[in-house]
């Protein structure tokens, strides 16, 4: 039996970024805040483990640690749109096709001298993708005090959304 990929949750995380970088100001993106990083260096962040995975997942091996750490990515908001397009793109490519195995690398404590190479699954990766964007742009809804944010729904995790879904009834 074959699982198609989980896709979906993925492809409405990278919209919601998309509307994001569409209602903030290049001021907005690039500014540190309050002596944090800027939202720049999140968003390019949650950007290159997207890269990272959509880089690998064809070859059967994604390296999360291997990013370039693009510094356009965080001070260019078109950039990061152009990036953004670029990974939906990526993840619709992926439409129609099957789970399957992985090598993935991140480095867990040891140090970049003692590689951490582990099986997963693509589809497994998705959803470790899905966690680490909604972890990230909770972080960018923090950083912008909710003043930017249009989607009330942004930076919260979907089964937190479903959770209150089902309170209201």
């Amino acid at each position: 039996m074959t699982t198609q990929l989980p896709l979906e949750g993925n492809r409405v995380l990278l919209q919601q970024g998309l509307a994001l970088l569409e209602t903030l100001s290049d001021r907005s993106y690039t500014e540190p805040v309050r002596g944090w990083a800027p939202v720049g260096a999140q968003y390019r962040h949650v950007l290159e483990h997207y890269q990272s995975f959509l880089s690998g997942v064809l070859l059967g091996s994604v390296d999360y640690d291997d990013r370039p750490r693009n510094a356009v990515l965080e001070t260019s908001r078109e950039a990061a749109l152009a990036a953004t397009r670029s990974c939906i793109a990526g993840i619709a490519a992926l439409e129609g096709s099957d789970d399957c195995s992985l090598q993935v690398q991140m480095d867990s404590g040891a140090g970049p001298e003692r590689p951490d190479w582990r099986i997963s699954s693509a589809g497994r990766e998705l959803q470790f993708l899905c966690s680490h964007t909604v972890h990230h742009f909770a972080l960018i809804k923090l950083l912008l005090e909710g003043s930017e944010v249009l989607d009330p729904n942004f930076g919260v995790a979907p089964s937190s959304i479903a959770y209150q879904r089902a309170a209201l009834r």
